[in-house]
Formats: structure tokens, sequence, C-alpha cells
């Protein structure tokens, strides 16, 4: 067994889910001890390893390899895998490698045994390298955001988390999560009650699918609920709940509120806008759908003022697709609505993307006047910058020749809307010229994820060997 395999499946024996990697950087930092590697280690488990130059490469620029310990925790409905306490079981199957029912974790664990199979190898030729670990990417970017970047000296990078043979992703969106919140006050119900039930949307992820304009199920429900009130409806609000996470495009939502209207006239005013709904999501949405149905009575609601207040401002806020990149034909503003919540107080909580801070500024804006006109807060609770595409990168360049040389191969050039730790590393070093390379897997996220063997032994090789010509 090849290195780079061998150390793949001694991660994967460790469970190392978002918020969970102690036991991981535990593994790497011994892994430097017993070799005599320099290292840093942070309070959050972020781990950096040093190697010198080898021998004739001392006069060489240092560089940077860097990929993230986490990752996302799923499993099917069957499966008793405990992620806290559990390894990964593998299978390799018709040249995939896989796990059972649950997530692999090649989302970045080729990034991390890329980086443990070269510092193991002393037989391979190399300037300086820093190779950074981080922890929590899958939950908002945090560790690389919380690193200290001065302890890094390199001016190229080499990001590790991008799983395409043939592709180099050139830029990716910054972002920001934020949260509207308004405080509630709730009455006693005396009204008859009803549930509304938006369902039968695609929903995806907002950084990869925002562009294609897929229903949002928690801006419906407050269509819904506004078109009541131009139908002269009364109604106060008992629950609401939609979607999963911030940035996630919300595929159901579901709500119940008082009402003393006629029920066949509520019927009516909804049937109105599942019908408008299926004509303008039919290309993208054609399952979409509405339910009303009578449900037994709240004990607490909040009043119709406050109500419609709330989804006036719902009603009111941007939401989805907003601009693309001419020059990438690639989405370079949005907004998700991602989780609607209602406790003590209704939570609105949004994924706000661009990789250019005068846009996110301009979003961020148009929420906190929007929320302030309904006596809500807009309160920021994470913002990470993007890459922009670099035209002169002379290491994009140099990586593409090279990829074109030795195995005949075009690199395609692509951006993401999604967010990444380059963009991270970008924004506090911004003299750093990037690259990435990965290989090909697919369905990552999800308990089908699986990494082709050939396409990861094969990136593992084009990276030694850049690595020798740098």
């Amino acid at each position: 067994m090849e290195k780079v395999e061998y150390y793949f499946r001694e991660i994967s024996r460790i469970p190392r889910g978002s918020y969970n990697e102690k036991a991981i950087c535990d593994y790497v930092e011994n892994f430097a001890k017993e070799r005599n590697i320099k290292y840093v280690r942070d309070k959050m488990h972020n781990i950096v390893l040093f190697k010198e130059a080898t021998e004739g490469y001392e006069d060489h620029e240092t560089v940077m390899l860097e990929g993230h310990m986490d990752m996302v925790c799923e499993k099917n409905n069957d499966s008793d895998h405990d992620f806290s306490k559990d390894p990964i079981e593998l299978i390799e199957e018709d040249g995939f490698l896989h796990a059972n029912k649950t997530t692999l974790g090649a989302d970045d664990g080729v990034g991390v045994c890329y980086m443990l199979a070269l510092l193991d190898d002393e037989s391979l030729k190399h300037p300086a390298l820093e190779c950074v670990f981080t922890v929590q990417e899958e939950v908002g970017l945090n560790g690389a955001m919380d690193l200290d970047k001065s302890i890094l000296k390199a001016k190229k990078m080499i990001g590790l988390d991008r799983g395409k043979e043939k592709i180099i992703t050139v830029s990716c969106s910054g972002g920001r999560r934020a949260v509207v919140e308004k405080e509630l006050s709730y009455l006693k119900n005396e009204s008859p009650c009803y549930q509304l039930y938006v369902g039968g949307l695609q929903g995806g992820h907002s950084g990869g699918v925002i562009h294609l304009e897929r229903g949002n199920a928690n801006t419906i429900m407050a269509r819904v609920y506004y078109h009541l009130s131009l139908n002269n409806i009364e109604f106060l609000l008992g629950s609401f709940k939609g979607g999963l996470k911030d940035n996630a495009i919300p595929r159901e939502c579901v709500s119940v509120f008082a009402s003393n209207d006629d029920f066949e006239k509520i019927k009516e005013a909804v049937l109105k806008v599942e019908n408008d709904l299926k004509e303008e999501l039919k290309e993208s949405d054609e399952h979409v759908f509405v339910r009303l149905e009578k449900v037994d009575s709240l004990n607490e609601v909040i009043s119709v003022k406050e109500s419609q207040d709330i989804i006036s401002m719902m009603y009111l806020m941007p939401n989805g697709f907003m601009h693309k990149s001419l020059k990438m034909d690639l989405t370079n503003i949005s907004l998700n609505m991602g989780v609607v919540e209602m406790n003590e107080k209704f939570n609105i909580y949004f994924s706000i993307r661009s990789p250019m801070e005068s846009a996110k500024d301009e979003l961020s804006n148009k929420l906190s006047l929007i929320a302030s006109m309904f006596k809500a807060k807009y309160v920021l609770d994470n913002n990470y910058p993007g890459w922009n595409y670099d035209e002169g990168s002379k290491l994009r360049k140099q990586y593409v020749d090279f990829v074109k040389e030795t195995e005949e191969i075009t690199l395609k050039e692509e951006g993401t809307h999604s967010g990444l730790e380059t963009g991270i590393f970008k924004g506090a070093l911004q003299d750093l010229d990037i690259i990435t390379l990965g290989p090909d897997m697919f369905d990552i996220h999800t308990p089908d994820e699986r990494l082709n063997m050939n396409s990861f032994y094969k990136c593992y090789q084009r990276l030694i060997h850049f690595l020798e010509r740098l």
C-alpha cells in the first residue's frame, strides 16, 4: 500500500467531524514529533507543520500546502454509525473508495493525507514547505479565519480542497452569515388554527445552485401570508419554521396561524398563490406545492399587527441570485434566506455571498434598513473574504503548463461562488499566488460520497513532481 493511501486509511479511523478535531490534531502533532518536524498548534486545534527545503532547493521560494481536517458527518437513515467515536468503514470497489452508509471524508481527507505522505517521504525534492491543517472549515471556515497568519511566510499556495483532476479553481466568493432578529410578544389564542406547508422544492447549496433560481420555501411562505393580507384576511402567527442551514436553499417551510376569517376564503387565496408558483417555477421546481389544513388550536400567538410586520419585512427582503461576472459567467452576488425560526424571537438567517466587500456591504445595508423599519435588528455573525481572479498569476500559468507538458491535459479554469479557505488566506496575505489541486470525487457531503482511486494516486504524483519544479 502506498503511503498516501495508508494515511487516508489512518485518518479515517479517527472521528473528525466539525468541532471534534482534537483527536485528528493530536495525530498530526504526534506525527510531527516523531519526525522532528517543527510545528505550531493553536487553541482551536489548527496545526501548521514546517519542513525545510531539500538539498539544492534552499534558495527556492517557500510553498504553502493547505487542507482542512474536519469532515461533514452525514449517514443513511438505516445506519447506526456514531461519528463521535466510530471509525469510517471504508469500502473499495470498481476503482472507487466509499464508506458504508456514511460520508467518506475525502473532503478534505485527501488534502490531509497528501500532506502527511509528502512530509513522511525523505526521498522527495521540494522547496521549504508550510503545511497548514485547519479545523471547522465545513461550518464557516472558522479555523482558517482564526489561525495566526503571521507565522506563514510563503508567497505561493497550493490549496488541496478542490476535487476535480482536470479543473483548476481560480476564484471563490467571500461571504457573510447574518441574522435579523425581532422580539415577540405572545397573546393567548382563542381563534381557529391552520397550518401552511410549503414543499416539493429541490433546494441545494446556495454557493453552487443559487443561479438556477430555485424556489426558496421561506420566501414563498412569506408570499403566501402577504397575499392573505392583500385579500383582507387577518392572521396571527403561532409558529414558523423553514430551512436547515443558512447556506442551503430551504426546501420546506411549515407555519401555523390563527384566524377568524372564513376557511374557504383563506383556501382560495392560498390556492391562487400555489397556481402562480407552479407557473413561475415550472422550469426549476415543477413540484412545488402549498398545503393548507386545519389543526388543533394554538395556546399562544402574536398580534395581527406584529404578524403583518414580520411578513411585510420578509416580503421586502432581497433573496437569491443578484448578479454574475460577465468575464467568467459566474454568479458574483447572491444571498439566501436559509433559516427562519420563531421562538422567543423571530429570527431570519442569511448567507450573503460575493468576492467583493462592497457588494456584501450593500446587501447588509439593505437588510439592516428593512429590519429597522419593522423594529427588528440586523446582526453580523460571520464575515470572510473572497479570492478574486488574478489574470497575472505566475503560479497558475506554471501549473497549467506543467500539467499540459507532463500529462497532455489542458486544465479548465473555473471559479466558484462558494466560500473557500483560499479566500481567507488571500485576504490576509495579499501577495499570495494561489492554485488548487485535487482528484475526482463525487457526491461529497452525502453518504454516496466516493473517491476515484486512480485519480487520487495520479494527483498525488502530480503534486510531488510539481513541487520538484518550483
